[in-house]
């Protein structure tokens, strides 16, 4: 797919489906995607399916990292549903979330309270609140 994609259409990159400043998902020609046709027969699930396939990589990309296994060959299979032709093996390794959950908690108790510290610290200066 580099003739569509690019030399790096191999690497995972998710800022090229986005603006040059980042803030807006940037839309392609309908028919780079096969799967789901093009006007005027275009897939009537396709936007579910984005929704979808956004929601599970941001609950998946929250808590765990992910890293392609050595030496595994990724290919796409071209087919009316696109699927990778030797799938996709990958490790997961958890991510520590404590430093972001504390931070959550200190910015709910502090709006509780109505508090306007800088993010992060507590009244002690210790990150996550100092109780």
């Amino acid at each position: 797919m580099k003739s569509i994609w690019g030399e790096d259409c191999l690497h995972f990159r998710p800022e090229r489906w986005l603006s040059p400043d980042g803030k807006q998902f940037k839309m392609y020609d309908s028919y780079r995607f096969v799967a789901f046709n093009a006007e005027p027969r275009i897939c009537l699930g396709k936007d579910l399916a984005y929704l979808q396939m956004r929601s599970i990589a941001v609950a998946v990309l929250l808590r765990h990292h992910l890293t392609l296994v050595a030496g595994h060959r990724v290919e796409q299979k071209m087919s009316l549903t696109l699927f990778m032709k030797y799938g996709l093996e990958v490790e997961v390794h958890c991510r520590d979330l404590t430093t972001i959950l504390r931070s959550m908690k200190w910015e709910r108790e502090n709006e509780s309270r109505g508090k306007g510290n800088s993010p992060g610290k507590g009244e002690g200066g210790e990150i996550g609140g100092g109780a």
